[in-house]
């Protein structure tokens, strides 16, 4: 009796562990197939996809469209660059991406993924310009932060700060440290930009240098995107620029520096403050990109040779204004990104983009 006990108690292992086998390569082969699946899923082709930035915080990344805790992958956040392979309308009326972030692809409820839509109007659109001061300020922790923001105030251009030559006797050369990670939100986005660097040159030889070092950074660094004309920047700075002694002599300088840069085929706009422009350079024979802030943090309903500013009065240099720097605080009380606001003739800006 103990004997037939015994085998059958075997002959139940012997089950259980045939049956734990087959249950086992079961699991393997769901694991296996799901695995592949999962590979080809993420490893899906982009080069025709449309690229996007997430605008909002913790947004939910799904397996499915469908906000699901089981089929969660995870919270993409502001400012994540992304891949748009896909869109369509699920069962319960939500519009979906199915776009790749982070090597995976899933599903984000459309609402929350911008893309850049290039204003051909003719009449006026915003730009934005951006340095390292954007950093170091904290108006953006990232390139893609920077992107969303773009996005969201619809701007249609934007300028980078290459560098210039610094202050004091020396007048040394310097870059901007952040300018690549500009460069590469503009490239993803297909946003238009230029660069603007700072002129600081008070002889006809450092000039040359200006033109050399400037050139030389273009060669380099020089992307596709990279459509908008060069931005010399002629300011006071405050008092401390090397040539903030030269503005009599400071139209002529500019004007040769201009004429530098288009034997080097580089073509040139200025961008200095409106009352330096009425006062000292508004006979070049350039177009310029003004600054004036009517401080009133909005978006202007006139075009800035309508305000009752005195620079606005000069004939000549109306003729000539292209750019309004409106604001360096941003266009909303409290806005998240204190940053400068231009208004731009798009007429103008759009020919370099075609």
């Amino acid at each position: 009796m103990n004997r037939i006990l015994e085998e059958r108690k075997l002959n139940k292992m012997k089950v259980l562990i045939v049956i734990s086998i087959m249950l086992l390569i079961v699991f393997l082969v769901i694991f296996l197939i799901h695995k592949k699946r999962e590979e080809v899923w993420n490893n899906i082709d982009t080069s025709n996809a449309i690229h996007g930035v997430i605008i909002d915080k913790n947004i939910g990344f799904y397996r499915k469209p469908k906000i699901s805790k089981w089929k969660f992958i995870s919270n993409l956040d502001l400012g994540q660059n992304v891949y748009i392979v896909d869109e369509f309308k699920a069962e319960d009326g939500k519009h979906w991406y199915k776009l790749k972030a982070n090597d995976k692809v899933g599903y984000v409820e459309k609402e929350y993924v911008d893309t850049f839509k290039f204003i051909e109007d003719d009449g006026y659109v915003l730009m934005s310009d951006v340095s390292k001061f954007n950093l170091i300020n904290k108006n953006f922790k990232s390139s893609g932060e920077y992107g969303a923001f773009l996005l969201k105030y619809d701007i249609n251009y934007v300028y980078i700060r290459a560098g210039g030559r610094g202050y004091g006797d020396e007048g040394n050369f310097y870059t901007d440290p952040n300018f690549k990670m500009f460069i590469e939100e503009c490239e993803f986005l297909e946003i238009p930009y230029g660069f603007y660097y700072i002129d600081e040159a008070i002889t006809e030889e450092e000039l040359d240098e200006e033109v050399l070092f400037i050139k030389d950074f273009l060669d380099k660094n020089k992307t596709k995107m990279c459509k908008l004309p060069l931005v010399i920047d002629v300011e006071d700075h405050e008092g401390k620029g090397r040539a903030k002694d030269l503005w009599e002599e400071r139209a002529e300088l500019v004007s040769n520096l201009i004429s530098k840069f288009k034997e080097k085929n580089i073509d040139t706009i200025v961008y200095t403050n409106a009352n330096l422009a009425d006062e000292y350079l508004y006979e070049i024979d350039t177009k310029f990109w003004i600054a004036y802030y009517d401080l009133k943090n909005e978006i202007p309903k006139v075009w800035y040779t309508e305000t009752d500013q005195e620079a606005a009065q000069n004939e000549e240099l109306k003729s000539k204004i292209i750019g309004w720097q409106f604001s360096e605080t941003g266009i909303e009380k409290n806005t998240e990104y204190p940053v400068d606001f231009s208004v731009v003739n798009n007429e103008f800006f759009r020919e370099y983009v075609k």
